[in-house]
């Protein structure tokens, strides 16, 4: 049986309308009713006869009323978990898009064409919001004097040298660019008594009077923690003068990473620090591009991003499943691309089939066609399943309905009949009645 034909004899309450159930914006204490607050025991448990419990009934001291401060060591745990981030603040100049993707917009129209039903363009963009593999995101500098570093790679975007920096430092990919091998070298001389190393990896950087303490920590700050404010971070740079720990620092600088650059191999660096200058200086144009304009995957990881860009994405996806304004026009010249009609019904923007039409004085109708006409107008808003109950005669075959259904189907290509996508049938002259009273956002209003 035809997609159409199935989905126009589906009930009001078996169609398959949108479903926005999930879309949950109220606070958490709103959104279930069934759950209440727990009663207060020592205040509403109302037993005259309890027995006293002893020191367990005494009233314990509030907070700034003689309690003890916590004694463990409270940063134990965040130095186990690394430094808390903080949220980035959007960056100015720069705006985020959210964009269908092109095969799933076919898909949407090809279906609407086959059932012949009429949807509200704001519904389409809440159903695309749903899932993020449904759309893209595009950045876009409002400016030509900055521009975005995009991953040739993996398609990562940031708005600094030292962000590409750090992502390539991290990347799986480095080794594309450089190739490393392991030198021996004479190591460190001398005699130290403790070393310093990262308070948040254990990275260990060496004693704190050795030549290359300053590099390595800047190093390793840009490389893992660029986030981070640099001076903050070396506030948690901690001190260890276990023997065993000394030694295999010792130990470990009698090796050293030599790398090449793949492109000309006579360029050869020694450590991690130099080959990341090297990067910056002379590799960053062949791994990066410098573009105004950056496409991205909505699925594509947090560390692949900006945090600045981040946010704006995080912000810009949260705002846009309130009141999807900004994708509900670019959806409708998407629709209008693929031969739908965009229109206005009952004063907001919905997409179908054709636009609606007033039946000509002079087009004489088959009598099935005539029987359909009348029965919806004298029955504007009541289900497709009604429709067929009235108007099938009471012994009706299989071709018979494909030719019933075949008309139907005609009169909403015309647009002389509007389907709704929850079932129920109007006639054209609906388009321009005002819509029901309902609740919506405050300040929501629908351009075309």
């Amino acid at each position: 049986m035809p997609a159409w034909r199935r989905l126009m004899n589906e009930k009001p309450e078996e169609n398959n309308a949108l479903d926005l159930s999930a879309l949950d914006f109220g606070p958490s204490w709103a959104r279930d009713k069934s759950e209440q607050p727990r009663k207060k025991h020592a205040d509403q448990r109302g037993d005259k006869g309890a027995k006293p419990r002893g020191k367990r009934d005494q009233a314990r001291p509030q907070r700034g009323q003689g309690r003890k401060p916590f004694s463990g060591d409270a940063k134990r745990g965040e130095r186990r978990r690394g430094p808390r981030p903080q949220p980035a603040i959007a960056p100015e100049g720069v705006a985020a898009e959210i964009m269908p993707i092109e095969e799933g917009v076919d898909n949407l129209a090809k279906e609407i064409v086959a059932s012949g039903r009429t949807h509200s363009v704001f519904e389409l963009a809440r159903m695309i919001l749903v899932a993020r593999e449904r759309y893209k995101v595009v950045f876009r500098r409002e400016d030509s004097t900055n521009v975005f570093y995009q991953s040739k790679h993996d398609g990562a975007v940031f708005l600094t040298q030292e962000e590409c920096v750090s992502h390539f430092a991290k990347s799986d990919w480095k080794e594309e660019i450089y190739s490393s091998e392991q030198v021996e070298v004479e190591g460190a001389n001398g005699k130290y008594s403790a070393v310093s190393k990262c308070g948040f990896s254990g990275f260990v950087f060496g004693p704190s009077s050795h030549h290359e303490f300053g590099k390595q920590v800047a190093a390793h700050h840009a490389a893992h923690f660029a986030a981070m404010d640099l001076e903050k971070y070396k506030s948690r740079i901690e001190s260890d003068s276990a023997e065993e720990v000394v030694q295999a620092w010792v130990d470990s600088t009698k090796k050293l990473t030599r790398y090449t650059y793949k492109k000309d191999p006579t360029q050869v660096v020694d450590g991690e620090l130099a080959m990341l200058e090297h990067f910056k200086t002379n590799a960053l144009e062949e791994v990066f591009r410098f573009t105004h304009r950056a496409d991205v995957d909505s699925q594509i990881p947090g560390k692949s991003l900006a945090p600045g860009l981040l946010t704006l994405l995080k912000d810009t996806i949260a705002d846009q499943k309130r009141y999807p304004s900004k994708l509900a026009p670019f959806l409708c010249r998407q629709l209008s691309g693929r031969n739908l009609a965009v229109f206005k019904w009952m004063g907001k923007l919905h997409c179908g089939p054709s636009r609606p039409h007033q039946i000509a004085d002079d087009v004489t109708l088959s009598d099935r066609l005539t029987k359909i006409k009348e029965w919806v107008s004298l029955n504007e808003g009541a289900g497709i399943d009604k429709l067929w109950e009235a108007v099938l005669p009471a012994e009706v075959t299989d071709e018979d309905k494909h030719l019933w259904y075949h008309d139907l189907h005609w009169m909403l290509d015309q647009g002389y009949l509007v389907l709704m996508h929850n079932g129920v049938l109007y006639t054209s002259s609906a388009s321009k009645r005002k819509a029901p009273a309902e609740s919506k956002p405050k300040g929501e209003s629908e351009a075309s």
